[in-house]
This record gives C-alpha cells, sequence and structure tokens, in this order.
C-alpha cells in the first residue's frame, strides 16, 4: 500500500486526493457498525459522543450532535429503553438529569470496533516514535480543523439542529 512517489508536490496531492475517501470509508464503517447493531447511526454515534465527555445533560448532547433537544430526548428515549444509558439526578442540581452509559451494553458495541482496533494496532506497531508523533498531530489538527469548520457552519451558515435563528 506504499506510494511510489517521491516529489513533494505530487505527495502532497495525493494526500489531498485520499483525504475524503478515508473520511467517507470512516463514515460508512460507523454505518456498517449501526445497521449490526439495528440501531440509527446517530444512536451509536451518541454513544461515542458520551464517551468522551460523558456524562452530560439532554441540552449539551444536542449541542455536541447538532440536533434539537426534542429529536436529542428521543433518541435518549431509544437509547434508555435498548438499556445502553440511564437518566440519573445531577448531584449538583436535582432539577438537571445527566446522561450516563451502561458500560455492559456499550462493551457490546465495543466489540464491534475490536478488529479495527487490532488493524490500527497492527498497523503503527511498526511507525517510529517520529512517525508515530507525526501521526498523532496529524489527527489532532484534523480533528481541530474539523471542529472549527463545524462552528463556523453553524455560527455562520445555515441554522443546525439546536439553534435557530431569527
Amino acid at each position: 500500500m506504499r506510494l511510489e512517489v517521491t516529489d513533494g508536490r505530487e505527495l502532497r496531492e495525493a494526500l489531498e486526493r485520499e483525504m475524503p475517501w478515508y473520511i467517507s470509508a470512516a463514515v460508512r464503517y460507523q454505518i456498517a457498525v449501526a445497521n449490526q447493531l439495528e440501531m440509527p447511526v446517530t444512536d451509536v454515534h451518541a454513544i461515542g459522543v458520551l464517551l468522551e465527555f460523558g456524562p452530560i445533560g439532554v441540552r449539551r448532547l444536542a449541542e455536541l450532535m447538532g440536533m434539537t433537544t426534542g429529536a436529542t430526548t428521543r433518541l435518549v428515549d431509544r437509547l434508555e429503553r435498548a438499556g445502553y444509558m440511564t437518566r440519573v439526578p445531577d448531584e449538583r442540581d436535582r432539577r438537571r438529569v445527566v446522561l450516563s452509559l451502561v458500560p455492559e451494553r456499550v462493551a457490546e458495541i465495543g466489540a464491534f470496533y475490536e478488529p479495527m482496533g487490532r488493524r490500527w494496532q497492527q498497523r503503527v506497531a511498526g511507525f517510529s516514535d517520529d512517525e508515530m508523533h507525526f501521526l498523532l498531530n496529524f489527527l489532532r489538527a484534523g480533528r481541530a480543523d474539523s471542529e472549527a469548520e463545524t462552528e463556523a457552519l453553524r455560527a455562520s451558515g445555515r441554522a443546525h439542529g439546536s439553534r435557530r435563528r431569527p
């Protein structure tokens, strides 16, 4: 899978062409996992968001997902009925409800990601520390760029689900 390009310009162009395909493949993988779980892909994504940011409230989950609070509440209802999450009173503010994942159920989803995790581990096993630092920095910068562009679209483009413009 090694690219036989030596010219820096050609290499940059090849990277630019490859990135959309990489992202598309990752999205298709998420959809395939959701199909295996017989869940909407947004529900699988919400579980991922809660793994990263949780426990959080419905409003914060809606913001992170770019959905209305009503749609997010329906999503939470589905995940709660399926046993993936619970609503618990916030210890600091008993009027507020916090969403928490049920570890055993989330582990069932994690099983679908284990083969990909093993592939990544095998792939980076032969990388030098410098290569891994580069890759980590590249992924972190790409994530930051995606988050910044998402915020820019939400601020100046068409309103997303959790914010309506006058």
